[in-house]
């Protein structure tokens, strides 16, 4: 009996995962959300060196694997970004995560003043997305959605 619950739970779980998909109807729609647009890295200009503003590593949760590093980052022509380091990963296989700034490391999707949506994002590697200013100083943590399932893939304390 205690078998067949954990199998069922762990067929749970799998479902749950599964439903990340490429769509972006899973990404709420916020009208006060302020962040670009989902861009790759290579359709983004960033212009020369970038200075680090502040820096965070990733803590995986639910399974996910993720590993590397959420910059905040500020390029030569003053523009900002957040950036996703060379050594990030995730569980892509399941589809695409939301990238979002917090003011904790729990993302609460029914308090819009405590995140900013960044992006989607749907390869491992480095990334870079873009900012319209320097973010609000509240947001604290970057945050790793799967918004299908509605399910964290993990967070970075910002330094």
């Amino acid at each position: 009996m205690k078998l067949t619950i954990n199998y069922i739970l762990l067929i749970i779980l799998a479902i749950s995962l599964g439903s990340c998909s490429n769509s972006e109807d899973a990404l709420p729609k916020n009208p006060d959300d302020t962040a670009g647009s989902p861009d790759k890295t290579d359709m983004v200009k960033v212009m020369g060196n970038v200075e680090v503003l502040k820096t965070g590593t990733f803590t995986s949760q639910s399974g996910s694997n993720t590993k590397g590093m959420m910059d905040l980052v500020k390029d030569e022509g003053g523009a900002y970004f957040v950036n996703l380091s060379n050594d990030f990963n995730s569980s892509f296989h399941t589809g695409t995560v939301t990238v979002y700034l917090s003011n904790s490391k729990e993302l609460n999707l029914s308090e819009k003043t405590s995140y900013q949506l960044v992006a989607v994002v749907n390869e491992p590697g480095e990334h870079f997305f873009n900012l319209s200013s320097f973010p609000d100083a509240k947001f604290s943590h970057g945050i790793l959605w799967c918004g299908a399932a509605a399910i964290p893939f993990g967070f970075a304390e910002f330094k």
